[in-house]
C-alpha cells in the first residue's frame, strides 16, 4: 500500500536521534495506525493493513537517517488521516482503502501480478511484442484484454528513428507504463463475496459464514472462538449502513475486477513443420524426436455483471440519520 510504503519509522529507530516530541509521535502513529485499521469494516483491508504497518515499522526500526525518519513520519500522519476519513465512512476514502486491500493498487497489487504472470517491480520486458507474448502469456493477455492489441505496440509518430534499437528502447518503455497500470485479477472466492456484499449491503466476515471453507491445517476455529470475533467485530469495527456498502463495493468492481480462467490446449507444433513439413520425424540437435503437439494456454476473463451498474436509488428510501 502505497500510503503505508511510506510510515516505514518506528520509535525504537529513532530513540536516540529525534527529540521526546518525535519519538512519542511515532508511538501515537504507529498505535493510531493499528486502532484504525481494527475499527475498517472490510476484514481482508483489515488483516493487510495490519499485518503491513507491522512489517513495514518492524522492518525500518534502525533507520539512522533522521530527515528520512522524519519524511516517513509525516507520510505515516498522512496515511493515519485518510484511515480516519475511512472510517468515518467519506466515499472516495473508503473506497481508495479498498483499493489497497483488494490489490488494484499498492504492494498487494505487485504481489498479485508476481503470482498471476511472474512480473518482478522492476523487471524489464522485452522490445518484441512476439517475446512478451511468448515468455509472459498471461501478463500479454492481461494487457491485451485491459487495454486492447493497438495501444501495446508504440505509435510510429512517438520514434524519433526506425533504428531497431530505439524502437526497442521505446518498447521496453511503453511496457513498464503499462505494467504499472495494469489490474491483477482475483480469485472467484473473492469475487463471490464483493458481489454478495455489492448486492445485499450486508458484510458477514468469511470465517463466520455456516459454509465457509477454512484450511483445517492452518486455522482451526473452534465455536467458542468465532462467538469471540463476532463479538469483538460488534465492538470494534464500524460497519457502514447498507447503502453505502453497496456504493463501495460497486464502485470497487469497477476498478478492473475480473477472474482469469487459464485453459490449456494441445495444438501442432509450428517449429517443426515450419521449414521441413516432409520431415515429421525429423531429431533436433540433441537427439530427442520433436512433438507433435504441445501444450498451449488460452486465458478468459470474466467480470461481474454488477461492475457499471448504478446503484439503486435512495429516493424512496431516505436514512433520517443522513
Amino acid at each position: 500500500m502505497d500510503f503505508l510504503l511510506r510510515s516505514r519509522g518506528t520509535a525504537s529507530s529513532m530513540y536516540n536521534q529525534l527529540p521526546l516530541a518525535a519519538r512519542r509521535k511515532a508511538l501515537d502513529v504507529y498505535r493510531g495506525l493499528l486502532k484504525e485499521a481494527r475499527a475498517f469494516f472490510d476484514e481482508t483491508t483489515r488483516d493487510f493493513i495490519t499485518t503491513y504497518t507491522k512489517q513495514e515499522f518492524r522492518r525500518n526500526q534502525h533507520d539512522k537517517k533522521i530527515l528520512r525518519v522524519r519524511r516517513k513520519l509525516r507520510n505515516a500522519s498522512t496515511s493515519l488521516h485518510l484511515l480516519q476519513r475511512a472510517n468515518a465512512h467519506r466515499f472516495r476514502d473508503a473506497v481508495s482503502v479498498l483499493e489497497y486491500g483488494y490489490g488494484r493498487k499498492g504492494p498487494r497489487k505487485v504481489e498479485m501480478l508476481h503470482a498471476m504472470a511472474k512480473i518482478r517491480p522492476r523487471e524489464r520486458v522485452f522490445g518484441n511484442l512476439r517475446e512478451v507474448a511468448r515468455y509472459r502469456p498471461a501478463f500479454y493477455a492481461l494487457a491485451e484484454k485491459q487495454f486492447g492489441t493497438k495501444k501495446l505496440v508504440v505509435s510510429n509518430g512517438s520514434l524519433k528513428s526506425r533504428h531497431p534499437l530505439n524502437v526497442a528502447k521505446m518498447q521496453d518503455r511503453h511496457w513498464d507504463h503499462i505494467r504499472h497500470r495494469l489490474l491483477p485479477p482475483i480469485d472467484q472466492s473473492t469475487m463471490d463475496i464483493v458481489e454478495e456484499r455489492a448486492s445485499t449491503g450486508i458484510i458477514v466476515n468469511a470465517l463466520l459464514r455456516p459454509n465457509a471453507t477454512i484450511n483445517t491445517t492452518t486455522m482451526n476455529i473452534s465455536p467458542r472462538d468465532m462467538e469471540m470475533l463476532r463479538q469483538w467485530e460488534q465492538r470494534w469495527v464500524k460497519f457502514p449502513r447498507k447503502s453505502q456498502t453497496i456504493r463501495y463495493y460497486r464502485a470497487l468492481l469497477d476498478k478492473g475486477m475480473a477472474v482469469m480462467d487459464v485453459t490449456v490446449d494441445m495444438v501442432p507444433n509450428k517449429a517443426k513443420y515450419w521449414k521441413a513439413m516432409p520431415r515429421r520425424n525429423a531429431r533436433d540437435g540433441s537427439g530427442a524426436v520433436k512433438p507433435d503437439l504441445i501444450p498451449k494456454k488460452s486465458f478468459t476473463f470474466r467480470h461481474s455483471p454488477l461492475a457499471g451498474k448504478k446503484p439503486p436509488s435512495r429516493a424512496n428510501g431516505i436514512d433520517v440519520a443522513g
